[in-house]
């Protein structure tokens, strides 16, 4: 009875421990994603301040600046500055489509983080229960192992019992033999 409540408990403490290591491996895949997120809002952030928050008034405006500038200056300087300018849209552009990339980067990973978040609280609700079935396990152990034991004390008592009476038994019959034999010897 103890091997198999030892099993018993064994068993459970090991579902136990692998529910716990499960939670524990998906906690540490939250915390970079977490890391990284942060990151991605500080990165937002950074490229905002840098561009501006460019919209397409606020490029139209700086395209009419441009074309102004460019204009009050003399023909070869107008070719370099536009390049210039033309190479600095691209790069916001580029900027722009990053900005847009890492948005949607930061959206996936925000609805992963949600998924995961989720995920834990029903491992930790599974947890709980697991604990509780070990508990009541347990329990039903201790009752059974009582009821075990108290069904053996009961048993020893009887044969302790028993073996009073055959003793009494025992004595009874040598006596009654010694009896008999008296009466055979005195006839």
């Amino acid at each position: 009875m103890k091997k198999q409540y030892a099993e018993l408990q064994k068993s459970e403490k090991e579902q136990l421990n692998m529910a716990k290591a499960q939670e524990d491996s998906r906690q540490s895949q939250n915390i970079p994603l977490q890391q990284q997120w942060r990151g991605e809002v500080v990165r937002r952030k950074a490229i905002n301040d840098r561009v501006g928050k460019t919209t397409p008034d606020i490029q139209e405006n700086r395209s009419k600046e441009q074309a102004a500038t460019t204009a009050k200056l003399p023909g070869c300087q107008r070719k370099e500055v536009g390049g210039s300018l033309s190479r600095l849209w691209e790069e916001l552009a580029d900027v722009q489509r990053k900005l847009s990339a890492y948005e949607t980067q930061l959206g996936l990973n925000t609805r992963r983080l949600s998924d995961l978040m989720k995920e834990k609280t029903n491992l930790q609700k599974e947890v709980y229960g697991l604990r509780d079935e070990l508990r009541d396990s347990e329990d039903r152990c201790v009752r059974s192992e009582r009821k075990f034991y108290r069904l053996k004390s009961t048993s020893e008592s009887r044969q302790r019992m028993e073996q009073a009476f055959y003793m009494r038994l025992y004595n009874l019959m040598r006596r009654v033999l010694g009896m008999v034999w008296g009466f055979r010897q005195l006839e």
